[in-house]
């Protein structure tokens, strides 16, 4: 349990100092591990919805024989979402707000990187597949 309180408490580290809208970590086939929202209770369609994105973009890099996308930015008038493969298994969202966009996209690559160590220092952690 101590690799989802670090994540628990990653997120809402990451959430109150970056004013971020919501973030989530997800397997690839869309199972929420954990996530935070700043408010709405919409966890589950948040995480699985943006897995499903994930794995879609990749379908499309394959057809065209490109390589995988490291990072998806959808952006609306206000908002921005990003989205980023961990450790091939696992995904991590983001949203916030379009002005902020340079200094989310710098967030999410600190995020990924805290990711990254805690999934390697959890042996425990396994997403399901």
């Amino acid at each position: 349990m101590a690799m989802k309180r670090d994540v628990e408490e990653l997120f809402e580290n990451s959430i109150e100092a970056n004013d971020i809208h919501a973030i989530a970590l997800t397997s690839k086939n869309g199972i929420p591990i954990a996530s935070k929202l700043k408010e709405g209770n919409e966890h589950e369609s948040f995480s699985t919805l943006s897995a499903t994105i994930l794995g879609a973009s990749e379908v499309i890099f394959s057809a065209f024989k490109k390589e995988q996308p490291d990072d998806i930015l959808i952006k609306s008038n206000d908002s921005i979402l990003l989205i980023r493969e961990i450790k091939s298994d696992s995904v991590l969202a983001l949203m916030g707000k379009l002005k902020d966009k340079d200094k989310l996209i710098e967030v999410m690559g600190n995020i990924s990187k805290e990711m990254e160590d805690i999934i390697e220092n959890s042996p425990k952690f396994e997403v399901a597949k």
